[in-house]
């Protein structure tokens, strides 16, 4: 793809968070201001009985429904990422060069809570089950419920949205970032089976000495895996908060370097990519990774005439 769209979604996604400002009920009575919402967009909160969780749930229909279903993308942290998710979907749906449009199903995961980032939740649901856990730390006190998440999204969510929308079972994205990445590498690692396709943003693999690297040794590839993408911000490699231990000065020491290696030796039949992106700190990582992950979602439709 070129620079140029990179650039666009990017310059236009910062204007969207600078703009995200709430505006006063008297404000839109007075000078004929309306809410916005997005177009072909639909939202529902869904009780897990698996996290025990209520899940706002948010879907953009990007195109016409394909006969096979939607090429689907699960974002994480649906509340902050869900509507600059959609932008990009439809930038790439929509360009005047895209003579074969594809059509997607963005799905943002959140909560019900009206928080853009859950710290309570995502840390419990986005970390691995461990035989030890972290000493609890803020709102950060409770761990290892990845698995029930995996559980919600593939035995209680999917089925919700298939039978709503239509899937494409060959085409399932799953975009995380930072305890998301985490989360994302875990179910690579337990569940491949579960999605097709992964964009693993920043991955929190210091987390609680590295025990996600325990679940290296029992990795069984699936052959259903096709693209992997796994992204690092260039000042994350001088962050404090990495564990003490961990290589954060030498991009090709880091921990996500290194787990990019692992799964291209270990996926020979799928594409392992890695993205260094320039100036990014850990939290504005999310931003180009999201671009990079729906295009990888977006291409891996394209390239297949059932899609």
């Amino acid at each position: 793809m070129q620079i140029s769209f990179y650039k666009a979604c990017f310059m236009m996604m910062t204007v969207m968070l600078m703009g995200c400002t709430t505006l006063s009920t008297t404000m839109y009575q007075s000078d004929g201001w309306q809410p916005v919402s997005i177009s072909n967009s639909y939202e529902k909160v869904i009780h897990s009985n698996f996290t025990h969780k209520d899940h706002l749930i948010q879907v953009a229909k990007i195109g016409n429904q394909p006969k096979n279903g939607y090429a689907v993308v699960y974002v994480l942290d649906g509340n902050a990422f869900f509507s600059p998710s959609v932008f990009i979907a439809q930038m790439l749906q929509g360009r005047p060069s895209e003579t074969n449009p594809k059509s997607l199903l963005v799905v943002g995961i959140g909560y019900n809570t009206g928080r853009r980032l859950d710290v309570f939740n995502r840390t419990h649901d986005y970390t691995p089950p461990a035989a030890s856990y972290p000493a609890p730390n803020g709102e950060q006190v409770k761990f290892g419920g990845a698995n029930m998440l995996y559980q919600f999204i593939t035995q209680e969510l999917t089925p919700i949205l298939d039978d709503e929308f239509g899937i494409n079972s060959r085409h399932r994205t799953l975009i995380g970032h930072s305890y998301g990445g985490l989360f994302g590498l875990y179910s690579l690692l337990n569940h491949g089976d579960g999605f097709d396709h992964y964009l693993i943003a920043s991955p929190s693999i210091w987390w609680n000495d590295k025990s996600i690297y325990e679940y290296k040794a029992g990795f069984m590839p699936t052959s259903n895996v096709g693209n992997v993408i796994i992204t690092l911000g260039e000042q994350e490699l001088n962050a404090k908060r990495h564990n003490p231990n961990a290589p954060t000065t030498d991009l090709q020491g880091s921990d996500a370097y290194q787990t990019m290696l692992f799964l291209k030796d270990n996926l020979p039949n799928a594409k392992v990519d890695f993205h260094f992106n320039l100036g990014q700190s850990h939290g504005m990582n999310a931003y180009p990774s999201m671009i990079q992950g729906i295009k990888m979602a977006y291409d891996a439709c394209r390239l297949d005439t059932t899609c």
